[in-house]
């Protein structure tokens, strides 16, 4: 997609705001005029008659006017001007996240998050930045200097006309150097982005650095990137100011000085007045404005241009259009403490089914193949293998985080044509190998913002066998549990995200390796409770005896295909490669 195409879709998604501040503009860039010319009329008026009279009094009059009328005029344009800048960046934030939330959940982003952080804060805001500065110079200040220009034309034709050269020949350059503009920017943001992902990084990991002391290294290869991003953004500024400014500003400083020079000549000639000449002077820095800012926007243009591109590298699988597809903007926040609701459930579970479902990781052989499987209502089942078996795959590819790329899945009989749509709660909750907790409340980390009951609360924490260890916490449910649940152990964790689960009461609990850090009797707690609750239809991954104890049937899986199924008697006694997991897991108790 062309930049202009990009820029003309956001200067049509926010018209209506635009087109109010290009008229506000107007009167701002005209007012200025005004002082020139009553300046120019009292000086002529004061040269022919060398006295204050009534009409040099009015002149003044209108002089006082004119700074009343400025000054309502700018305060109206500081309440608009705005306005484009908030919808296009909201706009684009809008439609890269929402894309975003579609991928695959068990997918890489398209960039880590803190180059995606830099990108969704910084990117975002430079076309609305261009949009009012376009509509400032050429919407307000294009209009300014060519009333100027007309009226120093009818004053004297052959200075206007070297008054123009140097605006034309200053573009002419900059255009030229536009490559150069383009790739100082992008270097630029690369280097920004990469400091924004290092900390990202570091912040998420910062026992394992103490631990492995490697706090002095980490802190060097901080210190470089950072030297990076003050050298490339230096070398952006130094470009943009320095060489740009020579070849912008100062050839028009140059222009302005040979006029002066021509203008002078014609007023000791007699063809200009002392009030012509102060008009003209005053007009000249006009344009000189105009020359600069117009420069200035060719940079920014080239500029957007990197933005543009970066942005849409946020889009994989996507038409760049999908980043400026017009959407809805809204103006007020919604508190995050006001509560939501789940979903009526429409269909009450009866019979999932999978059929020849297979996934296979790109540019590998890893993944599973034509996986058969039958849940009815109430079943407890549980998938079982080694590492690398295909586990976690089979329950990321049926709830979506991964798209199958062959097979059904069918919700009591009807196809689910969008897996990541569908399972999720009030029709099935899923916990994770490595659960996310948030820097907050044990309490608001269960609800995440479910309005819910104390009773439900209670049942929740039951069930997930977690009622004792609230119990010892300093303040219960109220206690804070550190960035991503440090203050937890392992096990808390785990039941924090399973009572977070439970809290849902969706009709499929789809866990994974739920108790792999629970010691043995926490562990025949929890599967007991959940099972005790008959309406409870779980399909679960685990290797541990408690959990196969408790299943209806368990599912072998070897090498990303079912090679056995049935229950855990039946397995011990047919199939070898249930017996070596099961030797396995006896001895890991």
């Amino acid at each position: 997609m062309k930049t202009r195409s990009f820029v003309w879709q956001l200067l049509i998604f926010t018209r209506k705001n635009y087109i109010l501040t290009v008229l506000l503009q107007l009167p701002r860039r005209l007012l200025p005029l005004v002082p020139a010319l009553l300046v120019q009329q009292i000086l002529d008026r004061l040269t022919h008659y060398r006295q204050l009279d009534a009409t040099i009094w009015g002149l003044v009059g209108l002089m006082l006017g004119y700074m009343l009328a400025r000054g309502l005029n700018l305060f109206a344009v500081m309440l608009t001007e705005r306005l484009p800048i908030f919808k296009t960046r909201e706009l684009l934030r809008a439609n890269l996240l929402e894309h975003l939330l579609q991928l695959p959940g068990a997918g890489a982003l398209p960039r880590d998050s803190g180059d995606m952080i830099s990108r969704l804060q910084r990117d975002t805001v430079s076309p609305g930045f261009l949009l009012i500065m376009w509509a400032f110079v050429f919407g307000g200040m294009g209009v300014e200097t060519l009333v100027a220009l007309v009226i120093m034309i009818h004053i004297n034709l052959q200075l206007t006309l070297v008054a123009i050269l140097p605006l034309l020949l200053g573009n002419i350059i900059v255009n030229a150097l536009g490559k150069h503009v383009e790739g100082y920017r992008r270097r630029s943001r690369e280097a920004s982005g990469a400091v924004s992902s290092y900390l990202v990084e570091m912040f998420g990991v910062v026992q394992a650095i103490q631990v492995a002391g490697a706090t002095s290294s980490v802190v060097k290869r901080f210190h470089r990137l950072n030297n990076r991003r003050r050298v490339t953004s230096l070398q952006e500024n130094l470009f943009s100011n320095v060489v740009l400014g020579v070849f912008g500003t100062g050839i028009t400083s140059i222009g302005t000085g040979l006029i002066l020079l021509l203008a002078g000549s014609a007023l000791r000639a007699g063809s200009f007045t002392v009030g012509d000449f102060t008009l003209f002077v005053a007009y000249m820095a006009t344009l000189a404005r105009f020359s600069g800012e117009v420069i200035g926007q060719i940079t920014a243009y080239r500029q957007l241009a990197v933005a543009q591109e970066r942005l849409i590298e946020l889009l994989p699988n996507a038409a760049p259009a999908a980043l400026i597809m017009p959407s809805p903007i809204y103006r007020e926040v919604v508190s995050s403490q006001e509560p939501f609701g789940l979903p009526r459930l429409e269909k009450p579970l009866e019979l999932l089914e999978l059929k020849n479902v297979s996934y296979r990781y790109p540019g590998t052989a890893r993944g599973i193949t034509s996986i058969n499987l039958r849940l009815e209502r109430g079943q407890f089942i549980v998938i079982t293998g080694r590492i690398g078996s295909g586990k976690t795959t089979l329950l990321r590819t049926l709830l979506g985080l991964l798209p199958k790329q062959e097979g059904e899945i069918c919700w009591n009989g009807e196809l689910v044509k969008k897996p990541g749509a569908f399972f999720v709660p009030p029709q099935s909750a899923y916990t994770g190998q490595r659960p996310n907790l948030f820097s907050t409340t044990l309490g608001e980390n269960i609800a995440l913002g479910l309005p819910l009951t104390e009773r439900a609360l209670e049942e929740a924490i039951y069930l997930a066998v977690m009622e004792r260890d609230v119990e010892t916490l300093a303040v219960g449910l109220e206690t804070l549990i550190g960035p991503r649940g440090i203050r937890l152990s392992g096990g808390q964790i785990q039941r924090t995200a399973a009572a977070r689960m439970f809290a849902r009461t969706p009709e499929l609990l789809v866990c994974d390796d739920l108790s792999s850090a629970l010691d043995a009797e926490t562990e025949r707690q929890l599967w007991q409770r959940i099972r005790a609750h008959r309406e409870h239809t779980c399909l679960v991954v685990s290797h541990r005896e408690a959990a196969l104890r408790c299943a209806d049937s368990i599912l072998v899986l070897q090498e990303g295909q079912i090679v056995a199924q049935g229950t855990l008697s039946e397995l011990l006694t047919e199939c070898e490669e249930m017996q070596h997991l099961w030797t396995g897991a006896l001895q890991s108790e």
